[in-house]
């Protein structure tokens, strides 16, 4: 029998035991083209795996930036124009389209794709239009850009994450997707085969404003701007049922003149099985730019529903930011126990470049609806964002800021 035989008729499990020690979704790619056998053999994608940075393109491009990596990799995809990330989970990126609104599920390593309903079948959407009546493009005698322009400012706003439960091409029967949609950052789900989004009830007032979902062993878990938990379970039909738990929020939610301004919280789950909250502060100078400051970890103990401070999460690293949030073994150099490895999501505070300024600077007073501070715009395509991504130490407390001096349009880790 001859070399390359041998090879291609590998037992599985010898197979399986390659893929443990290959952390990179480009060697791993590479690894099921080696022949048909392991083609088949292997899953489309890897289990073990370190995540990926993921920017916008620019001039037809995608780059993607490896942790471990000095240099900034890129590849072709001159689809990903005139989109924005609206999430990352189980190696699925989630793509919201700018002129039309649609919204996709696509891995950039194996190209499978899966359409999740569009914007336009958000609960809120009728809101959205009687709200901003004169955005309605037929009503409109104007040029194409500007009704491009329109569509975009009622598209962009509604989506602030999506994750999903499992991969779209799995076997499971019971995939479902979750969104934090609309001006009071509500949970809306969808099951497969669904026509459109559905709004999850709270017992709470309207006003919710959750800032992360994660699912975990059959239950979606939510936490508020004032680290309040809650939990739904996602089996029960037609909707998930649940509200906010009895665990206490573990902080005080920073008040005007704090030495913080503001803080962001995620949740996610140990490599132990506990639930995580971790709790984002940023600092920003009047007038200046915001950046992240430093972090803290709650860990909830089961019984008790108590969280408790933890200052070292062992042989893990966490991974925040529009992706799914994870806490994933480290696994050779790729990624470094007890960090965070984190991107910026904070859509409010994304600032406009001065192309997109000039657009608007002839607009009247409707036209300027979420424009910010200092007169800077959130909502409109052209605006730039994304510079506060880096690497933060939980033992040593310090900060490797990825791209200091950069103003990025909102990135996403693929993981």
């Amino acid at each position: 029998m001859k070399n390359d035989e041998l090879w291609a008729n590998l037992h599985s499990d010898l197979l399986n035991q390659i893929v443990k020690y290959i952390h990179s979704y480009e060697d791993y790619a590479r690894l099921r083209l080696v022949c048909k056998s392991w083609s088949s053999t292997l899953a489309k994608t890897p289990e073990h795996k370190y995540p990926w940075l993921v920017l916008l393109p620019s001039e037809n491009s995608i780059e993607t930036y490896g942790p471990r990596e000095k240099e900034i990799n890129q590849m072709r995809l001159p689809q990903m124009q005139n989109h924005l990330f609206r999430g990352s989970c189980c190696g699925f990126l989630v793509i919201l389209g700018l002129s039309d609104g649609a919204l996709k599920l696509w891995n950039p390593f194996t190209k499978v794709s899966f359409d999740l309903p569009p914007i336009s079948t958000l609960p809120n959407i009728v809101y959205l239009v009687d709200y901003f009546p004169e955005y309605i493009a037929p009503l409109w005698n104007a040029s194409t850009a500007t009704i491009e322009r329109i569509h975009i400012h009622m598209n962009r706003p509604p989506v602030h994450k999506i994750i999903i439960s499992s991969p779209p091409d799995s076997d499971t029967h019971e995939f479902m997707a979750v969104v934090i949609y609309g001006e009071y950052s509500r949970l809306g789900f969808y099951r497969c085969g669904d026509v459109g989004w559905t709004d999850i009830p709270t017992s709470k007032a309207h006003r919710c404003e959750f800032e992360d979902v994660i699912f975990n062993e059959g239950k979606i878990y939510a936490v508020d701007w004032n680290a309040q938990l809650y939990e739904f379970d996602m089996h029960t039909k037609p909707v998930p049922l649940g509200g906010a738990t009895k665990a206490k929020p573990p902080i005080r939610v920073p008040q005007s003149g704090d030495p913080y301004d503001w803080t962001f919280k995620y949740l996610a789950v140990h490599g132990n099985g506990s639930l995580l909250m971790v709790v984002r502060h940023y600092v920003c100078p009047r007038g200046g730019v915001y950046r992240t400051n430093t972090f803290s970890v709650y860990m909830l103990t089961n019984r008790e529903l108590v969280w408790s401070r933890v200052y070292n999460i062992g042989n893990y690293a966490l991974v925040l930011g529009l992706n799914s949030s994870i806490s994933m073994p480290c696994a050779a150099s790729y990624t470094k126990p007890n960090h965070i490895y984190y991107t910026d999501n904070l859509f409010e505070q994304h600032y406009v470049s001065d192309e997109e300024d000039e657009l608007y600077a002839d607009d009247d007073e409707e036209h300027n609806y979420g424009r910010g501070v200092e007169g800077f715009h959130s909502d409109v395509v052209g605006s730039v964002g994304g510079h506060d991504i880096g690497v933060f130490d939980l033992e040593g407390g310090g900060n490797n800021y990825l791209f200091p001096a950069a103003l990025l349009s909102a990135p996403v880790w693929l993981c």
